[in-house]
C-alpha cells in the first residue's frame, strides 16, 4: 500500500487550523446527528474523490452513473479521480484546513482519524443505525464482521469514521511450475521451510532468486501476524515493534539478504515484472494486485506458467492474514449532501453492486452473501478463488487505525531496509518504538 509520509507537525498545524475554524462555524458532531431527522437529499450533488484509475475507474464511472439516473431522489454523484492514496492525504488536509472539503473521499483508517483530529468527519452510524435510511439487522449481519467493524475508532469513542466498499488482503505469491521442478510439492508453511525453499531456489547462472523482499510496513505488519504478534500493545496505547517473534523473523530476512539468496525490489512493481519474467520464486502484496500479475504471467519472456497465492509463511495454528482497504469517509458538509454521501454509499454496498465491483476490480466483497453468486468468478479467476478460501480458513488482522500511522508506516519500513542492510535487528527495532510512540503521542486527539 502506498501511502502518505507527510510528518505529524505538519498535519498538526493542518488540523489545527482547521479545528479552530470548525469551532467559530459551530460544525460539530452533536450539530450533525441533530440534522438527521426530517433531511431531504433529492437534489443533492455528492463530489466523491477516489484512487482509481484505468478500467476500475471506466468501471466505478459507469456504476455512478448508474446510481444517478435511477436513484429516487435524482441526487447527482461527481467520481472524480483525486490522485493516489498519498495525494488525496494531501488535499484532504489543505481542504480541512480551507474548509473545502469533498462530500466523499476515499480513506484508510487511520487517515480517517487523522482527519477527525480537526473533527472534520461524520460518524455513520447516524446513518448505519438509522430506521428509515439505514441498515436493517440482517443486512448488517450480511457484513463480514471484519471488516464491518474495521471503521469503528478506537481513538474517538467507536464512532465509525468510514465504511467498506471492498477489502484485499496480504499473500504470497509463488510459481507452482519452478516450485515443483526444485522438489517441492506445496508452498512452505513455516519461516524455516521458506528459507529452505528460497536457498534451493537460488540460480546466479540464470539469475534467478527465491524472494523478492518488500519492506513497507504493511509487510512488516504481516510479518509480525504471522508469527502471532501484533505491532501494538494489547490496549493499543504504544507500539511494540520490539518483539521477540518479529525480531527474530526480520533476522531470518537479514541472513538471508546477507546469503544472496533474497534480494530487495529495485523498482515500483519490479517484484511483478521478475515473477512473470521467471526470476523470481515468491512476492509477497496485496491480492487486489492478482489481474496484475496474471498479466505479468502472460507477458513473461520464458512464458506462462502454473502460479498462485498462498499464506504468508507462519508459525501460528492457523494464518494470520492481514486484510486491509480503504474505506470511503463522509466529510461534514451540509446535512441533504452528507445524506446522499451515505445512500450512494448504502447503493454500492447492496450485493448486486458488490458482485459488480468484484468483477471490475478484483477486491474482496464485504457482503457475505455475495458469495453465492461468484461461482462463475472463481472458475474463471482460480487464483482469486485460492485467496478467497484462504481468507475464509485464515484468522484476519488489521493495521493500526490510529493517527499518525502514516508517519509510522514510513519509520517502519526505513528500519526493515536498515535491517536489511545490515543493522543490528533488536535495537533497530527498539528504536522504531521510540520513534513511533513519540509520533502516536503528538498525532493522538
Amino acid at each position: 500500500m502506498n501511502r502518505n509520509r507527510l510528518m505529524p507537525a505538519l498535519v498538526a498545524a493542518a488540523l489545527l487550523l482547521a479545528a479552530t475554524a470548525a469551532f467559530a462555524s459551530g460544525t460539530t458532531e452533536g450539530a450533525a446527528a441533530s440534522q438527521v431527522a426530517g433531511v431531504d437529499p433529492t437534489g443533492a450533488t455528492v463530489t466523491y474523490w477516489h484512487q482509481h484509475t484505468g478500467d476500475r475507474d471506466k468501471g466505478l464511472q459507469a456504476m455512478v452513473a448508474e446510481f444517478n439516473t435511477k436513484n429516487a431522489w435524482k441526487i447527482t454523484v461527481k467520481s472524480e479521480y483525486a490522485g493516489a492514496y498519498n495525494d488525496i492525504y494531501n488535499k484532504m488536509i489543505t481542504a480541512i484546513a480551507a474548509g473545502n472539503m469533498p462530500n466523499l473521499v476515499v480513506a484508510y483508517q487511520n487517515q480517517a482519524a487523522a482527519y477527525q483530529v480537526a473533527g472534520a468527519l461524520v460518524d455513520m452510524d447516524m446513518y448505519v443505525q438509522d430506521a428509515k435510511w439505514g441498515l436493517t439487522k440482517e443486512e448488517q449481519a450480511d457484513f463480514f464482521e471484519g471488516f464491518f467493524s474495521q471503521d469503528k475508532s478506537a481513538q474517538f469513542g467507536g464512532m465509525r469514521l468510514g465504511f467498506p466498499p471492498n477489502r484485499s488482503a496480504e499473500v504470497m505469491y509463488y510459481n507452482k511450475t519452478w516450485l515443483k521442478a526444485i522438489g517441492f510439492d506445496a508452498p512452505p508453511k513455516t519461516p524455516t521451510d521458506f528459507y529452505n525453499v528460497v536457498k534451493a531456489a537460488r540460480d546466479p547462472a540464470k539469475d534467478r532468486w527465491g524472494y523478492s523482499v518488500r519492506t513497507d510496513a504493511s509487510n512488516v505488519f504481516s510479518l509480525a501476524a504471522a508469527r502471532g504478534v501484533g505491532i501494538l500493545t494489547a490496549d493499543g496505547s504504544a507500539y511494540r515493534y520490539a518483539t521477540p517473534e518479529l525480531t527474530d523473523y526480520l533476522a531470518l530476512f537479514q541472513k538471508m539478504y546477507k546469503e544472496g539468496i533474497v534480494k530487495k525490489i529495485a523498482e515500483a512493481y519490479g517484484d511483478q515484472t521478475d515473477f512473470g519474467n521467471y526470476r523470481v520464486l515468491f512476492t509477497m502484496g496485496s491480492t487486489s494486485g492478482l489481474p496484475f500479475y496474471e498479466d505479468a504471467v502472460k507477458k513473461g519472456k520464458d512464458g506462462a506458467f502454473d502460479w498462485s497465492v498462498t499464506a504468508i509463511p507462519y508459525t501460528t495454528a492457523k494464518p494470520a492474514v492481514n486484510v486491509y482497504g480503504a474505506s470511503v469517509s463522509i466529510p461534514k458538509t451540509t446535512a441533504p449532501q452528507q445524506l446522499a454521501a451515505w445512500l450512494f454509499v448504502k447503493w454500492f454496498s447492496e450485493v448486486p453492486q458488490q458482485y459488480r465491483w468484484l468483477e471490475l476490480s478484483n477486491y474482496f466483497p464485504v457482503r457475505k452473501s455475495v458469495a453465492t453468486m461468484m461461482g462463475d468468478y472463481f472458475a474463471k479467476n482460480p487464483k482469486f478463488k485460492d485467496a478467497w478460501d484462504l481468507l475464509n480458513a485464515a484468522t484476519t488482522v488489521a493495521e493500526p487505525p490510529y493517527a499518525g500511522y502514516d508517519p509510522v508506516r514510513d519509520a517502519a519500513a526505513k528500519a526493515f531496509t536498515a535491517i536489511l542492510d545490515g543493522a543490528d535487528v533488536a535495537k533497530t527495532l527498539a528504536d522504531l518504538d521510540v520513534q513511533a510512540n513519540k509520533i502516536h503521542k503528538e498525532s493522538s486527539p
